[in-house]
């Protein structure tokens, strides 16, 4: 530079160029830390959906299971109710 006189208005312009550029690397950065967290979010959330997927398919095949057995326990009180019946166990 040339022999200037010390401009105060320059110099705090300088100054605060300064502050807003360590402020933007360091907004920057914690950008980068964040964009690597939401990536991570975005895995945990499809093998979450794929676990939950899995425990849906499982609990409907549970429920069918148990439809299933409540019918023939039906079945066989009803048989039972006509073994006791005509065997005189119950009176009808």
């Amino acid at each position: 530079m040339t022999d200037e006189p010390e401009n105060l208005t320059l110099k705090l312009l300088r100054e605060m160029r300064a502050e807003m550029r360590e402020g933007f690397e360091k907004a920057f950065g914690d950008l980068e830390k964040l964009s690597g967290s939401v990536s991570e979010l975005q895995v945990a959330v499809a093998a979450l959906s794929v676990d939950l997927k899995e425990t849906k398919r499982t609990v409907e095949q549970v429920h069918e299971t148990q439809k299933n057995q409540g019918a023939r326990l039906n079945a066989i009180d009803g048989r039972l109710a006509l073994i006791e019946k005509h065997t005189g166990m119950v009176q009808a």
